[in-house]
């Protein structure tokens, strides 16, 4: 039989109310309880001693601290709990903590600990053979360690990672762990040493410290050594002072800081070095402040309204890359980017999104990172203005989308371009009876620009204003068929759509200022309008028919898709796009699409077939494998048009091995087929557990970047979880 409350610890403040009136007894017994309550299958009072002892499955509570064992021993005298065999201390909704005995005083506030551990926030581990707990919470652990790698219970294996340290305390005041004579300890062989160590608490959001280097080598720039700090400046502010110093060239200085603002954030990362430039022949030109920065800001001003601003600048086009920086931000809140065209992009925009609108408006400043480029033919875009408004008709008559655009390019050397659009749209689905699906559409737009020509001394030759209305209408029907069975499901779709749009005066056509080609493939071909931007509107009476035919398993684990279709021009095609497009005066390519997917195999490709000759215009095609311990793919492109202005052909290609649970070979390659040359490669090995990331490998770059060629690197990435890591991620 269990014993509780009123015949246990409460028994202490009965044996000294003896004496005392009814209602000084019941005060007594109220304030017992409550300090502390205990639970167990057995208590022993020892009167003389002036003891209780509790065994099996024993709990004592006192406020929100807990404490499980298999015995204690409550001494009233001296106010002091002993606790013995599997113990657990459980503190709000804070983590356990395990010992072997615990002793501590009656509130459970102080005490000492033998064969202490405990599990912290974000899978922290640290054990001790002795802790003592202060009052306000810190705990002094001797002969201890810390580690977030899982634990044997025998002990048989040690973790991957541990911090093994003579004294230990973690302050929660500070927040912070801190170390005395401690050693980094891989796999139970010690590999660095400190006398002096100390790491943020894993609860704390953020605390000032020094991060973990990052270490590698290139032919560039030798062996390079960072060193990190972070700076907490106040709850909402932050700096990483990141000096990075290389054998071959002068040192670096990074910063990265980070700023929350009530309705908004400023992030930004620049870095500064003084000296020359280099290629692979060594220093040259003058000695010379270098650098870059890029910053962005993102505010709201209602929910619904944000305004921010972007800002990229080097100091030479290959700074960036000299230094080993991704030419573009990773992150940005701008509203524009630009990707793997090597121009950087100043902005400042404001934007609004409802449920049925959205409104931008950005102001512009480009810069090209090539050689010997002359910026100021680069436009300014002063301003740049969307806005898109979706609405419905009344009694299902349809949806209508209206759209405004306002582009004012300026140039200080080069030709100038204004135009102003506003669009409307309709549209107007219905399925017939029977599964026939048809929707009607029309599209209308009226554009005024304003151009002004230049020749190649800058000097104006021809200022024009006009205004042109464009239109086009169709219809577009669709009919699927569906024959489901018992394992698998048969698709067939057939799908035809006939469009009719205006044409224009020859003389009312701009200065093209937008794509004067599209790649046209599948999700392009049933388009009212194919053209990118505002400048090409394709005219004329065409057709577009397309098939589509899928088998899809019940358990949606295999399936087969395949597409073809083409479009057929009946009149018109006065505005055509560029040669290489696959759109032409009286038809198009084929277009054809085919995956396949099972399960442990994918495969899709799309393919721009000649419809004269029959001939591959364009293919794109990708496999993904995964077998037993290896995973790979292969993506494979080919332009072979002949009106292309350059036929390219390339393969990427990305490979892993899992040689055991955690080690891991892998490798990952882009190929110019036409060059005979690889572009990227990198080879390595990777160990992953619960609590490391690490992987080595080898990176070359094959691009000729002004006088920058090929580059090679050796790089090191370690992540021990809940300290940090070391790398470019």
């Amino acid at each position: 039989m269990r014993r509780s409350f009123a015949q246990g610890v409460c028994a202490a403040a009965l044996i000294t109310a003896l004496a005392a009136s009814p209602a000084a007894l019941a005060q007594a017994v109220q304030t017992a309880a409550e300090r502390v309550f205990m639970d167990a299958d057995e208590l022993i009072e020892d009167r003389s001693a002036g003891t209780y002892t509790a065994r099996g499955d024993v709990r004592l509570a006192s406020g929100d601290r807990v404490i499980y064992a298999d015995e204690i021993v409550y001494d009233i005298a001296n106010g002091r709990i002993t606790a013995r065999g599997g113990v657990r201390i459980f503190e709000g909704g804070a983590p356990a903590q395990t010992a072997d005995e615990v002793e501590l005083d009656d509130e459970m506030r102080e005490g000492v600990a033998y064969g202490f551990a405990t599990l912290l926030e974000n899978n922290g581990r640290a054990a001790a053979a002795a802790a003592l707990r202060r009052p306000d919470g810190s705990v002094e652990l001797t002969d201890a360690y810390y580690t977030a790698c899982n634990l044997c219970e025998d002990a048989s294996k040690e973790p991957t990672w541990r911090l093994r340290a003579d004294h230990v305390v973690r302050d929660v005041d500070d927040s912070m762990i801190y170390y005395r004579d401690v050693r980094l300890e891989i796999a139970g062989v010690p590999v660095a040493y400190a006398p002096r160590f100390a790491h943020a608490d894993p609860s704390a959001e953020r605390k000032s410290g020094f991060l973990l280097p990052s270490v590698d080598i290139s032919n560039r720039l030798g062996l390079s050594y960072q060193q990190p700090y972070l700076w907490v400046i106040s709850p909402y502010q932050d700096l990483v002072i990141a000096p990075r110093v290389m054998t071959e060239v002068n040192p670096l200085l990074e910063l990265e800081w980070r700023k929350r603002f009530y309705s908004g954030e400023i992030n930004a990362e620049a870095s500064f070095t003084y000296g020359q430039e280099f290629d692979a022949d060594g220093d040259f030109g003058p000695e010379q402040l270098r650098g870059h920065i890029f910053a962005d800001g993102l505010f709201a001003l209602s929910p619904d309204w944000r305004w921010g601003f972007g800002v990229q600048a080097a100091s030479e086009d290959t700074y960036l890359r000299r230094y080993d920086y991704n030419e573009s931000p990773e992150e940005s809140d701008a509203l524009y980017a630009f990707s793997q065209q090597r121009t950087l992009i100043n902005q400042l925009f404001l934007a609004g999104k409802g449920e049925d609108y959205y409104f931008d408006t950005a102001v512009i400043a480009f810069d090209k990172l090539q050689d010997g480029f002359d910026d100021d033919q680069l436009a300014y875009v002063t301003p740049l203005v969307r806005g898109h408004y979706d609405g419905e008709l009344p009694m299902g008559l349809g949806d209508f989308d209206f759209d405004f655009n306002l582009t004012n390019l300026r140039r200080e050397f080069g030709d100038d371009y204004t135009r102003a659009s506003l669009g409307l749209s309709w549209s107007r689905p219905v399925i017939i009876p029977g599964g026939l699906r048809v929707e009607g559409f029309a599209d209308t737009r009226l554009d005024a620009y304003r151009t002004v020509e230049r020749d190649a001394f800058n000097t104006t030759i021809d200022e024009r204003n006009f205004v042109r209305a464009r239109g086009a209408a169709g219809i577009d029907v669709s009919y699927p068929f569906v024959r489901p069975g018992s394992r698998y499901d048969l698709i067939i779709a057939p799908r035809t759509a006939a469009i009719i749009a205006n044409g224009g005066d020859p003389d009312e056509r701009p200065l093209l200022q937008d794509l004067e080609t599209v790649d046209f493939g599948r999700s392009f071909l049933f388009d009212p309008i194919r053209a990118p931007g505002y400048d090409i509107f394709e005219d004329g009476f065409r057709i577009d028919a397309g098939l589509e035919f899928a088998v899809r398993d019940r358990e949606d684990v295999y399936g087969l898709e395949a597409f073809v279709g083409r479009s057929y021009r009946l009149s018109g095609g006065k505005e055509r796009f560029g040669p290489a497009s696959g759109l032409f005066e009286d038809d198009s390519d084929w277009l054809a699409d085919v995956e396949v997917d099972l399960g442990w195999f994918e495969t899709g490709a799309s393919a721009r077939i000649d419809s004269e000759t029959g001939e591959i215009n364009r293919i794109d095609a990708e496999i993904t494998a995964e077998y037993g311990r290896a995973v790979g793919s292969l993506r494979y492109t080919e332009l072979a048009d002949e009106a292309a202005a350059l036929a390219r052909e390339s393969l990427d290609v990305s490979y892993a091995y899992a040689l055991t649970e955690t080690w891991s070979t892998f490798y990952r390659g882009s190929f110019d087929l036409d060059a005979g040359e690889g572009r990227r490669q990198e080879a390595g090995l990777r160990y992953r557990d619960e609590c490391t990331d690490f992987r080595i490998f080898y990176q070359r770059e094959n691009i000729q970047i002004g006088n920058l060629g090929p580059s090679e690197s050796l790089k090191f990435e370690i992540v021990l979880f809940t300290l940090g890591g070391v790398g470019e991620d």
